[in-house]
């Protein structure tokens, strides 16, 4: 069967594509001939076959309706229902995927990698740990066992030879970072020859600074210091008995050390002297005898001094009981104020009686400040004269004795001028009750007390008529 050319529909053919349409629609007659010899028309096999895949359509359970219709839209767009909408032949069948095969072998070797590195790198951070912990005790001294060594340092020894030293005696356990630590530090220099007793426990710091200074004295002497003694006499007498250096001994005293709690009331007045002043407890110590110093006046005692200071300090802090800070709180007095006062008292007063009676006048003349704004004590020109002028000259020397002299300066002075003792600074806490302004003391240790300035100046004349 041939056709003409379909020169009309605007499409030229060549003569190939002529023979495979003559083909297919030869192959289309024989098969409606088939269907014709089967009694089928081609509409009702039209119809059959899309009756079966509807059947095949509404089987499929598993499947929802909108995502079969999806489905099957997009691979047989072609075969419309009669009402418009589309379906497929045959539903869609989904492709399982392959599983992959497994590599057990690769598994476990990955597992084991894993598990080797896990522990490689748990020792590696417990030896580390070990390593930090072992050299913080080693710096700081702290939870290693107490051992007690006899050190001999010579003075051919460097300090590389000192540290090797320090650990064959077991004093330290890590030699070279003791070394970095006194090179880093710049504490190379001032290591003295001499024989030390040196502990384990001992810091870094604490080592250098023994061997630089505290070399072992087994001499010791007893050193009563005397209530009402100032800081200057205090030092002078620890010098006479080699304990260490008056100028050393002053470096503790002359400046607050932050270190213990009475210091927070201290009253940093500019033109105080001396800021630890009254604080140096007086009391019966036993200090070292620096061998040294006998033979070299200059020696450096500055440790020895600071252990002296800081030993009567403590004794200080140990003496004020909680009901003396109470009794202050009810006066309104501070730690400072107290003190100031009490060394007044001690040195006035020759016993507890009359210094209580003491505290009474001063306490009267505090309380009424208006009539009586000068404490006016004869003790406060002997600390001008003894303490103050052999220190200080000039306008400095004026400024700070107008602040201590208590005939210029309203109320208690800028510091105390004496260490008192006990009796001193209860009576200052606790002073008699009495309405006396005035007192004064015969050249025989006689007091007399008065209420008026004139039964004061008949008091006087009375105490002079005694030492005639």
């Amino acid at each position: 069967m041939s056709f003409a050319k379909p020169e009309k529909w605007g499409i030229i053919m060549d003569e190939q594509d002529y023979n495979d349409l003559d083909r297919t629609q030869e192959m289309d007659s024989i098969e409606q001939r088939d269907a014709f010899s089967r009694g089928i028309t081609p509409r009702d096999e039209f119809t059959e076959l899309n009756s079966a895949d509807m059947d095949k359509t509404l089987r499929m359970d598993a499947i929802s309706d909108d995502e079969y219709k999806t489905e099957a839209f997009a691979e047989n767009s072609e075969y419309p229902y009669e009402d418009g909408r589309y379906s497929a032949p045959n539903p869609v069948k989904r492709r399982r995927k392959k599983k992959k095969r497994i590599n057990h072998t690769r598994t476990m070797a990955q597992v084991f990698l894993g598990v080797l590195i896990s522990v490689v790198a748990t020792c590696l951070g417990i030896a580390l740990s070990v390593q930090v912990i072992t050299a913080i005790r080693d710096i700081t001294g702290m939870a290693k066992n107490k051992i007690t060594r006899e050190v001999e340092i010579s003075e051919s020894m460097n300090t590389d030879d000192i540290v090797d030293l320090l650990h064959e005696e077991g004093l330290i356990q890590m030699p070279w970072l003791m070394k970095a630590y006194i090179r880093f530090s710049d504490k190379e220099d001032g290591f003295l020859n001499g024989s030390y007793e040196l502990s384990s426990n001992m810091s870094y710091s604490t080592l250098i600074t023994a061997l630089k200074s505290v070399k072992k004295y087994t001499e010791t002497v007893m050193v009563m210091i005397p209530e009402g003694s100032t800081a200057q006499q205090i030092g002078a007498l620890l010098e006479e008995n080699y304990v260490c250096r008056a100028e050393d001994f002053e470096k503790f005293y002359r400046e607050k050390l932050d270190k213990y709690d009475f210091e927070e009331q201290i009253n940093l007045n500019p033109n105080r002297l001396y800021a630890l002043e009254g604080y140096l407890f007086p009391d019966t110590y036993e200090f070292y005898v620096v061998d040294d110093l006998k033979k070299n006046p200059d020696f450096d005692t500055e440790q020895y001094a600071k252990n002296a200071a800081e030993k009567m300090f403590g004794n200080f802090e140990d003496k004020l009981t909680r009901s003396m800070l109470e009794r202050m709180e009810e006066l309104g007095m501070s730690i400072d104020e107290t003190i100031i006062l009490a060394s007044l008292i001690q040195k006035e007063g020759t016993n507890e009686e009359n210094m209580s009676m003491i505290s009474s006048v001063f306490h009267n003349r505090m309380n009424n400040s208006e009539i009586f704004p000068l404490l006016q004590s004869d003790t406060t020109y002997t600390y001008i004269e003894d303490c103050i002028e052999p220190v200080l000259s000039g306008d400095r020397l004026t400024e700070v004795s107008d602040a201590y002299d208590t005939y210029k300066c309203e109320g208690l002075p800028a510091g105390a001028v004496c260490n008192p003792g006990v009796e001193a600074i209860t009576a200052a806490l606790y002073p008699a009750e009495s309405d006396y302004f005035y007192f004064l003391c015969s050249e025989d240790g006689v007091f007399y007390y008065a209420q008026t300035e004139e039964q004061h100046n008949q008091n006087i004349i009375d105490a002079e008529l005694r030492g005639e």
